[in-house]
């Protein structure tokens, strides 16, 4: 899954799970958070959660609820609510102050 920064995904290169190949190389991404900046970290499960009929949440779904400023919570909670199969994590990081 892609971080989403601000409401919007970060272009980052695909790569396998973590732990399936011993010695796997990663992408990695730079990037800095400015005051108000929110980066957004989930799960795949939040995208694949499937309802009784087998339609996906998916990432318009998640488009649309992150639009509307939904917290971390909310967010797992839609996909939960949704059908949930596999894991759930959701992390939210907002750059504020010192």
């Amino acid at each position: 899954m892609p971080p989403y920064l601000n409401c919007e995904p970060l272009e980052i290169g695909g790569s396998l799970p973590l732990g399936i190949i011993e010695d796997a190389e990663f992408s990695v991404l730079h990037f800095s958070l400015t005051q108000g900046d929110r980066l957004l970290l989930m799960s795949d499960g939040i995208a694949e959660a499937t309802d009784v009929n087998g339609k996906l949440f998916g990432f318009e779904r998640i488009a649309a609820l992150l639009r509307d400023a939904v917290s971390a919570t909310a967010l797992a909670s839609a996909a939960q609510n949704f059908g949930q199969e596999d894991d759930i994590s959701v992390i939210s990081i907002t750059r504020i102050a010192a």
